[in-house]
C-alpha cells in the first residue's frame, strides 16, 4: 500500500530526475583537438558539453569560428574567460572572470551559454554565488566517483575523469575536495580500479542497474599526450551496450530546476 501524501508524490519531472540513465561527457580547455572528440562522440551517437575559455595561456585554444563548429552539434560552456583559478582572487576580478568569460561565450556563439565549469574544479561559496548571479544554471567540479543526480547542480561531480592514477592519489583528491562520497564510491562500486576506462566501466553498469548520471571528463589534449584515442575510442563504442540516454550538462541543468519548479508549486486543494 502507498502511504505517501498526494504533496510527496513524484511529479513527472523528478521521476525523470530519479529513475532515467543518463550519459554525458565533458570536454575541457577547448583546445583544437577537442574537434577530434567532437568527430567521435557523432561516430557513437554520443552528446557532449565543450567547457572553452576566452584565453588560455597553457595551451593552444580553438577559435571562435572551431567553437561554433562544436556549437552546432554539441554544447559550449563557459571555462572562465582567462582559464585561471578563481578561488585565491579578489571578489571583483573573479566575478570579471566569470561574467566576461559567459560574454565571450555568448558573443562568439550568438546565444545564451548556461553551463559552467570551475577552472581546476576549485571553488568555493563566493564563487559559486558568482556563479549563479552571473546567469549559468549550473556549474561542474572535478569531485570524482559519483553518479547520482545532483541535489546541487552548481557542485556537479563527474564519474570519471580521463586520467590514470594511482589508488593512493585518487583517495588523497576526494579526502581534499571533501567528497567524502566519491570517496566512498571509489573503494566500493569503483573497486579502487586505477585505469579510467575499467573506472567508467564501472559507472556504466551502476547508472545502468540503479539509475543516474555517468559522466565522463576529458581533456582532448591529454588523451593525445597520452596516446589514449584508441582507448577513448574503445569507451565510447562500449556506452552502446547500455541503454542510457545521451544528453547534455545544459540538459540535464534544465532538468534540476524544472524539477525544483514544479516541487514548489502548490498542490491544489
Amino acid at each position: 500500500m502507498n502511504n505517501r501524501t498526494e504533496e510527496q508524490q513524484d511529479s513527472p519531472t523528478e521521476e525523470r530526475c530519479t529513475n532515467e540513465k543518463y550519459i554525458t561527457i565533458s570536454v575541457d580547455d577547448g583546445h583544437p583537438l577537442d574537434l577530434r572528440t567532437a568527430e567521435l562522440l557523432d561516430k557513437y551517437g554520443l552528446k557532449g558539453t565543450f567547457y572553452i575559455p576566452g584565453l588560455n595561456d597553457e595551451r593552444t585554444l580553438m577559435t571562435p569560428s572551431q567553437m561554433r563548429e562544436i556549437d552546432r552539434q554539441f554544447e559550449v560552456g563557459s571555462h572562465c574567460l582567462n582559464h585561471v583559478r578563481l578561488t585565491w582572487m579578489p571578489v571583483e576580478r573573479s566575478w570579471r572572470e566569470i561574467s566576461d568569460g559567459k560574454k565571450f561565450s555568448e558573443d562568439a556563439l550568438g546565444h545564451e551559454v548556461i553551463s559552467f565549469c570551475y577552472p581546476g574544479g576549485k571553488f568555493n561559496e563566493r564563487i559559486e554565488s558568482q556563479v549563479k548571479k552571473a546567469g549559468f544554471l549550473s556549474a561542474r567540479t572535478c569531485r570524482y566517483f559519483l553518479y547520482d543526480f545532483p541535489e546541487d547542480p552548481f557542485r556537479w561531480g563527474v564519474s570519471v575523469y580521463a586520467n590514470t592514477y594511482p589508488s593512493y592519489v585518487q583517495v588523497r583528491h576526494a579526502l581534499m575536495e571533501r567528497n567524502f562520497q566519491g570517496c566512498y564510491n571509489y573503494l566500493t562500486t569503483f573497486r579502487a580500479q586505477t585505469r579510467w576506462g575499467a573506472q567508467f566501466q564501472y559507472a556504466l553498469e551502476k547508472v545502468s542497474s540503479k539509475g543516474g548520471v555517468a559522466h565522463l571528463y576529458l581533456h582532448s589534449w591529454e588523451i593525445d599526450e597520452n596516446r589514449e584515442w584508441d582507448e577513448l575510442e574503445r569507451v565510447f563504442k562500449a556506452i552502446r551496450q547500455y541503454s542510457l540516454t545521451p544528453v547534455t550538462n545544459g540538459y540535464l541543468s534544465r532538468l534540476w530546476h524544472e524539477k525544483q519548479a514544479l516541487l514548489s508549486v502548490p498542490i491544489p486543494a
